[in-house]
């Protein structure tokens, strides 16, 4: 920290007079400064936002500085950082004790009849996530669970594209929203919403569509909800993170140096989230010839030990096709018996 105990007290009680452009009330009561740290004459000051990618962060900034302009340092430095869903819970409680309504951004909703909700995700795009939460659920659905699906990508959903949609979704009255259907496996997807081929949508509206899409649509009882995340570690996946009841993540990645590096950095970003890691999905290991059946390892270079490895999937494969076309009989049952250690 490298301040002393006479400064902090000051500067603490100036940036008591911060306060969230949105709540209303101090950063320091919301519990929004992280830490303050002093180098020569330079303060750096760490904040958690309530909502990543916060438009009103550019006014935070701008009031931190000016409550502390007096100090005498040469550079107040600024870093963002985001909140976990404990701190949010608490932010919640502390409304609802001075009767305040909280706001949208950070509501977090309920998980109603849903037992367990994972999340599938990856920092990196390509890796092929969508046919991951395709097989997944297919294996749960086999197993026995309840199983359904929420494509969280709206800027590239897939999952329609993936799996054969029997039923397609329905809008009901009271804006509830009855989900598709995959021969047992309930599937809510944003092209099923609407006929536009690409939506371009800034981040706050990104992440309203997902939530919404959550809290809107009558999944009934579920075992299991997976989440089919967008990559990146911007706004769209955090807040999914942050706002819906996420019981565990599955990490998806592929053999490259590049895709574990990314593979880290979710890792990283679930903890600072502090939600479990239950284990990686490796996609694209390995090649199957077509005339012997032998493995042909696509890359060796998988040297990040991430989470327990739940299965190797082959570099080309039909989410489409018999999970025994997919998967051998050794790689299935450790994939199945997995999941029935994770929802049960």
């Amino acid at each position: 920290m490298n301040i002393k105990k006479d400064e902090l007290e000051k500067i603490t009680l100036l940036l008591s007079n911060v306060k969230d452009p949105e709540i209303g009330l101090s950063i320091t009561k919301l519990g929004m400064v992280e830490s303050l740290n002093r180098e020569g004459n330079t303060l750096t000051i760490k904040i958690k936002l309530t909502v990543p990618g916060c438009p009103l962060s550019a006014t935070i900034d701008k009031d931190i500085k000016s409550a502390l302009s007096g100090l005498g340092y040469d550079d107040i430095k600024i870093e963002f950082g985001y909140m976990t869903r404990e701190e949010l819970e608490s932010i919640k409680k502390m409304l609802a004790q001075t009767q305040q309504k909280t706001p949208y951004s950070i509501e977090r909703y309920e998980k109603r009849d849903i037992r367990n909700v994972i999340a599938v995700y990856s920092a990196k795009g390509g890796v092929g996530k969508s046919s991951v939460v395709s097989l997944l659920a297919k294996v749960a659905s086999d197993g026995g669970y309840k199983t359904g699906i929420l494509d969280c990508d709206i800027s590239g959903p897939s999952i329609t594209t993936i799996l054969p949609i029997e039923t397609k979704a329905e809008a009901l009255s009271e804006s509830k929203i009855k989900p598709g259907l995959s021969k047992k496996i309930e599937v809510m997807s944003v092209d099923m919403l609407t006929d536009a081929e690409a939506l371009i949508w800034r981040g706050p509206l990104v992440s309203s569509a997902i939530k919404q899409m959550y809290s809107d649509t009558q999944w009934g009882k579920l075992d299991v909800l997976f989440l089919d995340l967008p990559p990146g570690t911007s706004d769209g996946p955090i807040t999914v993170l942050q706002s819906i009841p996420v019981d565990k993540i599955i990490i998806v990645t592929t053999p490259q140096n590049l895709s574990n590096l990314m593979g880290k950095k979710t890792k990283l970003m679930a903890e600072a989230l502090k939600i479990p890691v239950f284990g990686v999905i490796e996609n694209m290991s390995y090649i199957k010839c077509p005339k012997c059946g032998e493995k042909i390892q696509v890359s060796k270079n998988n040297e990040v030990q991430l989470a327990p490895i739940l299965a190797q999937l082959p570099f080309i494969f039909n989410a489409n096709d018999n999970i025994e076309n997919i998967l051998d009989r050794e790689s299935k049952n450790r994939l199945t018996e997995a999941l029935k250690t994770m929802l049960d």
